[in-house]
């Protein structure tokens, strides 16, 4: 099991960096039309990271979705702030998993 999550767990981060820079780049352009895929997005950021046992990113990737949802719904300066705050703080613990990954690759 350890061989599979050394392998995948890699992949997840650089996948979800890529989706996490997309929905603060929309979120940031007021771009109402993207929040859609942002939320479809973040949605499968959640379950890929539930699947990979990240138990602290899926329900931090589910409020993010929530968010998204509520910004396409509202698109009010509020939303936009909890979306970007929610993300950024979804950024910061994707880098956390991406380091720790790096270290105990570099270890092995």
């Amino acid at each position: 099991m350890d061989d599979l999550l050394a392998k995948f767990v890699p992949q997840f981060v650089e996948l979800a960096r890529s989706r996490v820079a997309v929905a603060l780049s929309a979120a940031a352009q007021y771009d109402q039309a993207a929040t859609t895929k942002v939320a479809r997005d973040l949605h499968t950021l959640a379950g890929e990271a539930g699947l990979l046992g990240l138990k602290e990113v899926a329900p931090l990737a589910r409020d993010c979705e929530l968010k998204a949802k509520r910004l396409h719904a509202s698109h009010t300066d509020a939303e936009v702030e909890g979306l970007v705050a929610a993300l950024r703080q979804l950024a910061q613990l994707i880098e956390g998993i991406g380091a720790a990954s790096t270290r105990e690759g570099g270890s092995a």
